[in-house]
């Protein structure tokens, strides 16, 4: 009964062994897993903050360059007005020559006098 007893008291110390040792892994591991999720939540969180840098230079670049459209559009349109007046001072040079031509034309017969009726 002695033996029984000590056998079974061996087989407890055993098994007691193996689930300390079994415990003891379990709590490395999940350590382990613990670390390795926080490694991984850390960079999520980086990269979250890198993302966010990105889209704020980004947006105060597409606001610069929207500024910057806006002015080239100002000038454009400038130019065509500027283009168009050009073309309409033109216009005015064109009809005042025809306009002095015509002018000149009658100046000049006004000055060479009537026609000569003589050859009736």
């Amino acid at each position: 009964m002695e033996r029984l007893l000590k056998e079974h008291r061996k087989e407890q110390d055993e098994r007691r062994q193996r689930n300390d040792a079994l415990r003891r892994q379990a709590v490395n591991a999940t350590k382990e897993a613990g670390q390795a999720l926080t490694a991984k939540l850390e960079g999520e969180q980086t990269r979250q903050r890198d993302i966010e840098q990105q889209a704020k230079q980004l947006k105060a670049q597409t606001t610069r360059y929207s500024k910057q459209t806006k002015q080239w559009l100002t000038l454009v349109d400038n130019f065509n007005v500027a283009l168009k007046e050009l073309g309409d001072v033109q216009q005015w040079a064109s009809v005042m020559e025809r306009d002095l031509t015509q002018v000149m034309g009658t100046l000049e017969e006004v000055h060479r006098g009537p026609p000569n009726t003589t050859s009736l």
